[in-house]
């Protein structure tokens, strides 16, 4: 039982490793190939927790080489066009100006009921309201609106719209994130005067801190009793 648990957490510290290297691209984001690789990775991990008579070593050595190839393709992709393109394919176009591009939809297995299923998921009730649909080389369907389908922009209105103010967590659940502060240039002084004006002793007793860098906005959600 003990050996099960033992190697059960080196694998799990392993995966997570090498899918972190890989990349932080979410499951509905990868491309065929890297989901290929993480089922793979994922099978073979399974292996030596499950059955005790496979090596732990040769299992990690075949992630490892899984995890090397990927990050090599991925970055030949990366500097080629053309090994990006054959290792991921390319973006199908499957209505253009008015127009089905039906042989590629056949290609694709992608029908007219599919089709609208991402023009309603994105806004539009009619094809009128399309120019562009492309199928992404990750398979996420993108729906291009036509400009006077759009949603309109303060740009467009020509009304001068605040910035965008970001605002950064410092404490979460209790838990202070050194790297956001550093990140804005406070320290700890400033933490403690913070939570004296808001009438709280420590940052144990805070749920929630937020910080607005442009306009120095503290937002304070203290815990709540237990």
């Amino acid at each position: 039982m003990l050996v099960t648990i033992i190697r059960t957490c080196i694998m799990y510290v392993f995966v997570v490793g090498a899918l972190r290297m890989m990349g932080k691209r979410q499951i509905g984001e990868l491309e065929a190939s890297e989901l290929v690789v993480t089922i793979i990775i994922s099978d073979i991990a399974a292996m030596p927790i499950t059955n005790m008579e496979v090596p732990l070593v040769s299992n990690i050595a075949a992630i490892m080489v899984l995890m090397i190839l990927e990050v090599l393709l991925s970055y030949l992709a990366y500097k080629q066009p053309k090994a990006r393109g054959f290792l991921y394919g390319r973006p199908s176009t499957f209505y253009e100006n008015g127009k089905f591009d039906q042989q590629e939809m056949l290609k694709q297995r992608f029908n007219v009921a599919d089709i609208m299923e991402e023009v309603r998921g994105n806004g539009a009730c009619s094809l009128e309201d399309v120019d562009f649909i492309v199928m992404e080389t990750n398979g996420k369907v993108s729906v291009i609106l036509k400009s006077d389908s759009s949603p309109v922009t303060p740009q467009q209105l020509k009304i001068k719209s605040e910035p965008v103010k970001m605002s950064y967590i410092i404490i979460d659940n209790g838990n202070i994130i050194k790297e956001c502060m550093e990140h804005l240039g406070l320290n700890d002084d400033w933490l403690k005067n913070c939570l004296k004006k808001h009438g709280v002793k420590s940052a144990s007793d805070v749920f929630y801190l937020s910080f607005e860098r442009d306009s120095g906005k503290v937002v304070l959600i203290p815990m709540e009793k237990r």
